[in-house]
């Protein structure tokens, strides 16, 4: 894709406002990431195991909805990445976090699947709250 398929995208350009609302929206969503599944499987197993996800306070539904879309993006990736030829660069980096799992109750989870499972099972606590 190039500059001009890019923009063809957008009702208009691209531009530097665009990008640092972006740039914000990436943000907040890494800094309730970081929150919400914590450093270390281990954090993810905790966070799995509890009857309902502890939720990070400062933050709306919109913010797990982001939340979620981000992080089925790169689940997606992980997952179809490494069969992926345009994406073979990443193949270390795809091995790595597709083979890590994480059991629960009898049912595995990859590091990414468990993220996914965590900010569906918030997103599902704060509609009903």
């Amino acid at each position: 894709m190039d500059e001009q398929e890019f923009d063809a995208l957008f009702r208009r350009p691209f531009g530097k406002v665009d990008f640092q609302r972006a740039d914000a929206r990436w943000g907040r969503s890494a800094t309730l990431a970081c929150a919400l599944f914590g450093r270390t499987p281990e954090d993810l197993r905790r966070q799995l195991v509890a009857s309902l996800p502890k939720i990070p306070s400062g933050f709306d539904l919109a913010d797990f909805r982001d939340l979620e879309r981000h992080v089925q993006t790169i689940s997606g990736l992980v997952l179809s990445g490494s069969s992926n030829p345009r994406m073979a660069w990443l193949s270390p980096w795809f091995t790595q976090f597709a083979s890590a799992s994480i059991t629960v109750d009898g049912q595995c989870y990859t590091v990414w699947e468990a993220r996914c499972e965590i900010v569906r099972r918030a997103i599902e606590y704060l509609e009903i709250r």
